[in-house]
């Protein structure tokens, strides 16, 4: 059963990695598109600001989600799942 149990939680940790590293590639891919697109020749300053905010604001997204990625692990190591497949 430990065996089991340790191999169940290799592969949550590897789901959540996953998922994390799924979603950080997609924020740097519109990340990059909105960065890309402000330099759009004859672009107005308001469509430039608009689309330099959009960039910070989809890289500042990969905070919570590194936070909530380490709370993932907290929880994978706490048994919490494992206890709630008990009942």
């Amino acid at each position: 059963m430990p065996a089991n149990t340790e191999e169940r939680k290799k592969r949550h940790r590897r789901q959540a990695v996953l998922g994390a590293a799924v979603f950080g590639l997609l924020m740097l891919a519109c990340g990059a598109l909105c960065a890309a697109l402000c330099f759009i020749p004859g672009l107005p300053r308001w469509a430039v600001v608009l689309f330099a905010a959009l960039t910070a604001f989809f890289v500042v997204l990969m905070i919570p989600a590194l936070v909530v990625l380490r709370e993932r692990f907290t929880e994978i190591e706490g048994g919490e799942l494992d206890e709630a497949l008990k009942y």
